[in-house]
C-alpha cells in the first residue's frame, strides 16, 4: 500500500488494488431520525414489553395455581389410600 497526500498532508487516501480509499469509519452513517418518533418508539416498545411481561406473569400464577390444586388432590388421594390400608 502506498499513501498519497494532498494539500500538505489534510487528507491522505490510500490506494489498494487501484482502489482509492478514503480514512475514517466503515459501514453505514446513522440516519438522523426525528428525536420525538425515535422516544415514541421507545415508548411504544417499553409499553408492549411491559404487557408482555404482565401476560407471562399471570400465564406463570396460573400454572403455579393448577399445580397447587394438583397437589392438594394427590394429598386427599394419598390420605384415602393410607386410611384404607
Amino acid at each position: 500500500m502506498s499513501e498519497y497526500s494532498f494539500f500538505s498532508g489534510q487528507s491522505s487516501l490510500q490506494v489498494s488494488g487501484g482502489k482509492v480509499k478514503k480514512p475514517g469509519k466503515r459501514g453505514r452513517k446513522p440516519a438522523k431520525i426525528d428525536l420525538k418518533a425515535k422516544l415514541e418508539r421507545s415508548r411504544q416498545s417499553a409499553r408492549e414489553c411491559r404487557a408482555r411481561k404482565k401476560l407471562r406473569y399471570q400465564y406463570l400464577e396460573e400454572l403455579v395455581s393448577s399445580r397447587e390444586r394438583a397437589i392438594c388432590a394427590l394429598r386427599e388421594e394419598l390420605e384415602m389410600v393410607s386410611q384404607t390400608s
